[in-house]
This record gives C-alpha cells, structure tokens and sequence, in this order.
C-alpha cells in the first residue's frame, strides 16, 4: 500500500470537501426553513449542546480504543488511547479529502508505525480495522427483515425500506465472500474481463492492470484477516466491540439532536434505523460523503421530526461528527506535516515505480503481516 498524494490534490481535495458539503446544506437548509424554523429554534434545549460535545468527541476515543487493544503485547499496549483517537482523525480526514480507502489505510499504517510498531503490524492493525465494521453489518440482515415488517412503521420508512433493502444486502454479500471466498470474486472478475476485451469497453492492458492489483489487495486483505480470525478471536471480539461502541455514540448524537427540539423517539427503532443506514455513510464514495450523507439522515430525522427543523437537525449533526472533527484533523496533521520530514516526503514526492517491483514489495509486506501476526500472537491471548 503506498500513500501518493501530491499537496496540490491534498488542497483541492479539501477545498471540494468544503465546498460540496457546504453547498449541500445551504440547498438543505433553503429547502427546509422558514419562520416556524426560528422561533422553534428559541425553544432548543441548550442544555443538550455540551451533551453533544462530549459524546462528539468521545466517539474518537471509543474509536481508538480499536487500535489500543490491536496493538496490546504482554497486556501492554503500544500505543495510548489520546494518540490513537488523533490518529482517527488524521486517517478520517484523508479519506474526507480524497475518497479512496487506499489513502486511509496507508496513512494509518505510516501514523501506528511511528508508535514503534513494525510495518508489518501496523498494516495488519490497519487491515483489520477497516475490515471488522463490514462484520458489524451482518446484524443489518435481521434487523432488515424486522424493521420491513413492522406495521408501525410510515410510508416514507416503508418507502426507505424498499431503497436500501437490496443494496444493503448486495455490499454485505459482497464483501463477506471477498473476504472469505476470495478465489469467487476473482473469478467473476475475469469473466467480466474478457467480456470487456471483446467488445472493447476499455484497452485490454489497462483491464488487466486494474485486474491484477485488485486481485492482489483482496488476495492480502482476506489473508491477514483470516490470520486474526484463526488466531486472535477474543482480540477480534474486544476490537468489535470498541468499533460497535463508537457506531452507538454516533447514533446517539443524532437521539440528542431530537431531544434537544423536545422530541422522544423510540430508542430501539431509531437504533435499528440508523443501524441499516450505517452501511450507506460508511460506503459513501463522494468526499466526506458529501449529498449522501445528509440525504441519509434528512430522511432519518423526518420521520421523527417536522420539516421546518430537518435541515438544522441535520446541520448540528453535521458540525458534531463531521465539521469539527474535520477541523481538529486538519491542526493535527498540519501540526505531525511540520514535525515530521518523512512524513513529508512521502506525502510530497510523486513516485513512479515500475508495477513489478511495486506488486513485489506489496506481496512481501502481506507475507510479513501475516508472519508477525503469528509471532506475536502469544501477547493476545
């Protein structure tokens, strides 16, 4: 995995981030505002504004807590819990800025090596983290069929229902036999390469380009994490846990919006809903997830709330988990670019080298995480 990214696209990619978003919401909130909006805006209960702080910031140390416990040897770990939530928050800005897992992944695993973790565990760490919500979402399967039907349930939710249903069920299917049936995936991938070669979608050197380094990182990414299946379950198990956590403490940010313009909700229908819906944020391919992630929760905090407050509802909830987090990121990074050289050259400097040393080094850096997750077993269990 190499982290290649110029500090011009670092720039831009921010700029859009803003720019999209903020546009986003400025159409949300025209849409949805009007002199109903501000007076009810008066009897907000303030109250819940710090209540909101807290838990926006909790849910990064909750979220650290993954790495804290992934990189635990002999009962102690190599990386503190303040260290790892700021390590969130830089990965989580990357990928606002450019939506490309690959970015995220390669600058956590830089950001845990520093921590004197070797390169090997980092990336293992690194894997396993962004693999294990994918997991999560196996609940989403009874919820789905629960929530679909309830009687209680409205027609826009019904309606809601219908939308996701299918997708939802699609990314999950997907991504499991990725991770477990690699050779499946790999096999479909072929067939629809050859038939793009012979209608000639896209130049047949560039398909296997493309082929063969996908075929490489899902053949990595199902070997680490079957590694840490087969020899690390209870560290999995507590990882699962820490990462479910943080997913709560989101969802209850958007309970305390609501309670804040003195609605009551059911507490276990609006968790089942935003349980199914977490699937779409985490999957957002646009930066930061800019249009789908307010049009997820617009539709989310209608069903609860009435129109001419949706679109502050979904402002608050956007400052707490998103602007705020994005701007302690960027003074974090700013402040790790300035301190540390390497980092800066590798962030800089544009590399160019030739595929088969590339696909080289990326087979010797899978094989070494696989063998230090076997080594280092013994501090796990």
């Amino acid at each position: 995995m190499v982290f290649q990214i110029s500090k011009s696209t670092w720039t831009t990619g921010l700029i859009i981030f803003f720019i999209s978003s903020l546009m986003v919401m400025g159409g949300i909130l025209l849409w949805t505002t009007d002199q109903k909006t501000w007076s009810q805006m008066t009897h907000f209960q303030w109250i819940f504004l710090p209540l909101l702080l807290v838990l926006g910031t909790l849910r990064w140390f909750l979220d650290g807590m993954a790495f804290v416990t992934m990189a635990k040897r002999g009962g102690h770990s190599g990386i503190q819990c303040k260290r790892a939530a700021v390590i969130r928050l830089e990965g989580s800005l990357v990928a606002a800025v450019v939506p490309v897992l690959v970015g995220t992944f390669s600058m956590h695993t830089y950001l845990l090596h520093k921590e004197k973790l070797t390169l090997s565990e980092s990336m293992a760490i690194t894997v396993v983290r962004a693999i294990l919500p994918i997991l999560i979402f196996l609940f989403n399967i009874p919820i789905l069929i629960f929530m679909k039907t309830d009687p209680s349930s409205g027609q826009f939710f019904a309606q809601f229902m219908k939308m996701i249903s299918l997708p939802v069920v699609i990314i999950i299917a997907f991504l499991v036999i990725t991770l477990f049936y690699p050779h499946t995936i790999k096999n479909s991938a072929s067939s629809v390469v050859r038939w793009w070669s012979k209608i000639k979608f896209i130049h047949i050197s560039r398909i296997i380009e493309i082929e063969m380094k996908l075929f490489h990182e899902i053949e990595q990414f199902s070997e680490i994490f079957r590694t840490y299946l087969k020899e690390k379950k209870r560290m999995l198990v507590r990882t699962a846990g820490w990462i479910l956590s943080a997913f709560i403490t989101d969802y209850l940010v958007a309970f305390c919006i609501i309670w804040g313009f003195g609605y009551h909700p059911l507490i276990v229908k609006g968790l089942a809903i935003q349980c199914l819906m977490r699937p779409i944020i985490y999957f957002a391919p646009t930066p930061g997830g800019a249009g789908i992630w307010e049009a997820t929760y617009l539709g989310f905090f209608s069903l609860f709330m009435p129109r001419h407050l949706i679109g502050i509802a979904v402002l608050l909830w956007r400052l707490i988990l998103t602007y705020f987090p994005s701007i302690a990121g960027i003074l974090f990074l700013t402040r790790e670019f300035h301190r540390d050289k390497n980092l800066r050259k590798l962030w800089i400097e544009k590399r160019s080298l030739p595929n088969q040393n590339t696909e080289n080094r990326d087979d010797t850096s899978s094989k070494c995480a696989v063998a230090s997750i076997e080594t280092c077993k013994r501090g796990n269990h």
